[in-house]
């Protein structure tokens, strides 16, 4: 039985890739998450990668070597190169990114950082239960847009009055938090004239702006413009042909390969939002003909998302809401067509008991809201997540992120939360599923993920707990 993937060069986690939109970041379930020796690869490749940087930041010319060591006290260099990462100060050490991920490292790793020059970011102010910022931001750019899926958890769509809001100080009071990548979405985000100003407004902040879209607006011409903006860029594409018509309502199969083409044509980092619906999980072979077509496409990235219970979604979830137990298994096989394989946050109670330590080093997390995430909708209302309601508009991001009652019930629930959560030894990984879930099915939703396979199991044995003495005594 193997342990943990361990370090000793101050690397505690792993963070590759983008977010290109709410809930994504960090869950990559890639084939090294059943093998300690291939995730030590990542581990190692990423601690290589920073033991690189140091090192080339503190060599210098000298003869004697004096400046070389690159002592604590050694000044930053005045014009950090496009290759300088960035720093964000946390109470464990702090977070070091590049374009393509991040590295958590503990106190000793984010000093050496911070002297060798790292381009440092956000207050490092401590936050009770969470992160002194968000990681990512999702914000929703419009509610607008011409398609009224059949689950769509804003219930846009061509007839609905839209908001289009100025972010301009949004994006200031995230830049002064530390806030690292910013996911643009909708509605649908390309319909906005000005998306591509806004995605240089995150750039010139010094933050990755992503994006996901169903393919409205896309055009060849503007593929290269996206490709030369945007971190990642995800599309929407949940089945082919009848197989999408029943998961959405109509088809949008053409529109997003002809997207995605247009995308990868244009040397786009590529990924693709595949809601699992009933239509697609439970059709033989729908699943596999879905991912033979993306891998044709040249996808760098496929990632699965649950069915959420929000906007339209509420009323068609009986209907849509697959029984995901064998989510592993396919996952799995997802990954010998030869995907890299990326899991939404409301996904992680599917998960099997794969060593804890090795997924926390590999960056496999359950709920972020109000701990890593924070999702604004396009009326200006703030939520942990994008798929629950948002409260009032916050007049200061950085004392909101702090003190909303909303952000601490959330981390107040992951770090004491009730049975069978209390007692699963995954509860630092899964945090308790998914909010948006637990509300819509229980009311409540500080309440267990009620779909976890652990929660119906320890519901399961403890109505036989409470019936057995009954039996025993020969009453029913």
């Amino acid at each position: 039985m193997d342990g943990p993937v361990r370090d000793d060069r101050g690397l505690l986690q792993v963070r590759s890739g983008y977010s290109p939109n709410c809930s994504s970041y960090g869950s990559v379930v890639g084939i090294a998450m059943t093998s300690a020796a291939l995730a030590a690869v990542v581990v190692n490749m990423w601690a290589d990668r920073f033991a690189a940087w140091l090192d080339d930041d503190t060599d210098d010319d000298e003869p004697d070597g004096t400046g070389g060591s690159g002592g604590p006290d050694r000044p930053p260099p005045s014009d950090p190169t496009p290759d300088t990462p960035t720093l964000r100060l946390e109470s464990f050490g702090g977070i070091l990114g590049w374009p393509d991920g991040q590295i958590l490292i503990n106190r000793d790793a984010a000093h050496a950082a911070k002297a060798a020059g790292a381009r440092m970011v956000g207050s490092g102010i401590a936050v009770d239960g969470a992160m002194s910022a968000p990681v990512e931001v999702h914000l929703a750019v419009t509610n607008r847009c011409p398609a009224s899926c059949t689950g769509c958890y804003l219930s846009a769509g061509p007839d609905q009055a839209f908001e289009e809001p100025d972010l301009e100080t949004t994006l200031d009071e995230l830049q002064a938090m530390g806030v690292l990548q910013v996911a643009l979405g909708g509605g649908e985000a390309m319909l906005r004239r000005d998306v591509f100003d806004i995605a240089r407004s995150v750039r010139a902040r010094g933050m990755i702006p992503n994006l996901t879209t169903s393919g409205f607006g896309v055009t060849p011409a503007r593929a290269a413009e996206m490709a030369q903006l945007f971190g990642q860029i995800n599309v929407s594409i949940d089945g082919i042909g009848e197989t999408y018509t029943k998961a959405r309502g109509w088809d949008g199969t053409q529109r997003a390969v002809a997207t995605l083409e247009m995308l990868t044509a244009a040397g786009a980092r590529v990924g693709a939002n595949t809601v699992l619906t009933s239509p697609l999980w439970e059709t033989p072979g729908a699943v596999e003909t879905l991912g033979t077509a993306l891998h044709d496409l040249g996808v760098a990235e496929w990632q699965w998302l649950r069915f959420k219970p929000t906007g339209r979604g509420r009323e068609a979830y009986q209907a849509l809401a697959p029984n995901l137990f064998n989510l592993w298994e396919r996952l799995l096989l997802a990954e010998a067509q030869g995907h890299s394989m990326r899991i939404d946050c409301a996904l992680t109670p599917f998960l099997p008991e794969l060593p804890t330590e090795r997924m926390q080093t590999m960056g496999v997390v359950g709920c972020p809201g109000g701990d890593s995430l924070w999702a604004r909708s396009a009326t200006g209302q703030w939520a942990p997540c994008s798929f629950v309601q948002g409260g009032a508009k916050a007049p200061d991001l950085a004392t909101a992120w702090s003190h909303d009652p909303t952000l601490k019930r959330w981390r107040q629930q992951a770090a004491e939360p009730a049975e069978p959560c209390a007692s699963c030894p995954r509860q630092r990984i899964c945090r308790g599923g998914c909010r948006a879930v637990a509300l819509h099915l229980t009311g409540d939703a500080m309440a267990p993920d009620p779909e976890c396979p652990r929660v119906i199991a320890w519901h399961a044995e403890s109505t036989c707990e409470t019936r057995q003495p009954a039996l025993e005594g020969g009453t029913a």
